[in-house]
């Protein structure tokens, strides 16, 4: 079922008088998120805004204002570095912005980006200002689209160039407004994908990821089919892949080597688990479901046991079903700093 789509979450120093914007945004988008270190040369005239649009999977959040200097030396908490494991950050005015992270160096420029590593220690300087996306991407996403991401955290890909170029481009004509306006997941989802799909071509044009041409066209063809097939069976307590493998008239040890080789690092059963998750997500997010019973939604995902359910359902999202039915079922509308400072006012990033 089509959901609504989500209000731009917004937060500025604008309304704080000057003395004030520095030390909020330090204490509440700093500290409060795991900055072991925050600061600015711009104290005196400091202003900062950050506004978050959620997209199935990818969040993007847009930062303007002044140039930071900042080091986070535990895993992310802006987001859950379980839940979101990288971020993409993608510079989009001119001057220069330096990264630190697991022992490399890089500067970015204008249209470049990076991919920062959530769970190692970072240092992040912009030194002319600040106008960024920075673009959460789901365990899910990142496991099917960038097995090898940790080996191009902190590697610099310049937006002149091939697919990063393609992406920049792309970046640079969306805007929050464009996310928010998407009538329903399934176009939410197309805008993860693409940027997913357009990163990891960059990456692998960087020499950053494994040759997607050492996979056989058969087995990409084979995959994309098991792929449909587990979304049209994924509902089934007893799906297996010996059931998808009769189904395909092949062997069992030919459905894992399919996903093997063009997976993307996602199994059968990581296949068969993001499609119960994403069904549990959609059912949990709907306006009915005051009226639902969370083990009615286990059931109709394909899980037998609804304790077992909420205990994935908790690893894969950081949260219970009923904690994110709460959570998802309200309407944000851009908030007051007032409301801002408290941690409900800040439950996109937490």
């Amino acid at each position: 079922m089509d959901e609504k789509p989500s209000a731009i979450l917004r937060i500025d120093t604008d309304a704080l008088s000057v003395r004030d914007k520095f030390a909020f945004w330090a204490e509440e988008m700093g500290t409060k998120r795991g900055f072991t270190s925050y600061d600015s040369p711009e104290r005196d005239t400091f202003r900062q805004e950050l506004s978050v649009v959620n997209s199935n999977g990818v969040t993007f959040m847009r930062a303007r204002g002044s140039p930071l200097d900042v080091y986070r030396g535990v895993p992310s908490r802006i987001q859950e570095a379980a839940e979101y494991p990288f971020h993409l950050l993608v510079k989009l005015n001119n001057g220069f912005t330096t990264s630190e992270q697991q022992g490399r160096s890089a500067t970015i420029g204008v249209n470049d980006m990076l991919i920062i590593d959530s769970n190692e220690p970072m240092r992040l300087c912009s030194h002319h200002g600040t106008d960024a996306w920075i673009i959460g991407l789901s365990q899910s996403l990142v496991a099917r689209w960038l097995p090898d991401a940790s080996n191009a955290a902190a590697v610099a890909l310049k937006g002149d160039k091939g697919w990063t170029s393609v992406l920049a481009g792309y970046l640079r004509a969306m805007s929050l407004e464009h996310l928010n306006a998407a009538a329903s997941a399934f176009e939410r989802e197309l805008v993860g994908e693409h940027v997913l799909s357009m990163l990891s071509m960059a990456l692998s044009q960087n020499k950053l990821v494994h040759d997607a041409e050492a996979v056989s066209a058969r087995d990409r063809a084979l995959h994309a089919r098991m792929r449909m097939w587990i979304r049209d069976h994924y509902a089934d307590p007893e799906v297996s892949a010996a059931k998808l493998a009769a189904d395909f008239n092949v062997s069992v040890r030919y459905v894992h080597k399919a996903f093997a080789s063009a997976g993307r690092g996602m199994t059968f059963l990581d296949a068969v688990l993001h499609e119960r998750m994403e069904a549990a997500m959609r059912m949990l997010r709907t306006s009915s479901i005051s009226n639902t019973q969370i083990s009615q939604v286990a059931y109709s995902c394909g899980f037998t046991d609804p304790a077992y359910f909420g205990l994935v359902f908790r690893k894969h999202r950081g949260c219970s079903p009923g904690a994110f039915a709460k959570m998802h079922g309200l309407s944000f509308e851009p908030i007051s700093l007032a409301d801002a400072a408290t941690p409900s006012g800040l439950v996109l990033l937490r």
